[in-house]
């Protein structure tokens, strides 16, 4: 954990535009957008993609493994109870587009902060979704964050106006006024 503080200090460092706080909000509502598109991870899972992490094994690379007999029995044992090695890899993407994460960000600092979320936001140096890609590329840039081939710092231009998107999601609606609603008000 200490190491991971240390790396995310340095990458605000030199990006210099965005606060620390603004990366752990990336962080969790990542998460928060991960869990919406994609449910939670199974415990199986969990520990599967644990296993590839922890010695570097990249899930493209599944079907070459099994193949070659590479992984030790209980690991192929477990793929196969999960329906094999494509079920597995499928399950294991947990991506998110770029356009998918502005929205998941959006939504996450609504829930957070309500009305003040774009202020919050505009404290850190976020301003608009170009910055969301900015600080997700730094992080991938940094090994923090991993990216698909096809994934790119564009795909998070203008993705919504923050003066929109924040503030339509409050519109307030006055209901209509029924006949009887002024009739109630005569009997008082």
């Amino acid at each position: 954990m200490q190491d991971e503080t240390a790396k995310m200090n340095e990458i605000c460092r030199k990006l210099e535009r965005y606060a620390p706080p603004a990366f752990e909000f990336l962080r969790q509502g990542l998460d928060f957008t991960v869990q919406r598109m994609h449910g939670p991870m199974n415990p199986p899972l969990q520990r599967l993609l644990q296993y590839f992490q922890d010695r570097g094994i990249d899930p493209l690379d599944l079907p070459e493994l099994i193949e070659s007999e590479s992984l030790p029995d209980p690991v192929e044992q477990l793929i196969e109870q999960m329906g094999g090695a494509l079920d597995v890899m499928d399950r294991m993407n947990r991506h998110v587009s770029g356009a998918d994460l502005c929205v998941g960000l959006r939504d996450y600092a609504l829930s957070r902060w309500g009305l003040l979320a774009p202020a919050v936001l505009a404290t850190w140096g976020i301003r608009e979704t170009k910055d969301f890609g900015r600080m997700v590329f730094a992080l991938v840039e940094n090994g923090v964050l991993q990216k698909q081939p096809e994934d790119r710092i564009e795909d998070f231009n203008a993705v919504y106006s923050f003066d929109r998107a924040f503030d339509d999601a409050y519109k307030i609606t006055l209901a209509e006024k029924r006949p009887q609603d002024d009739e109630e008000a005569c009997d008082d």
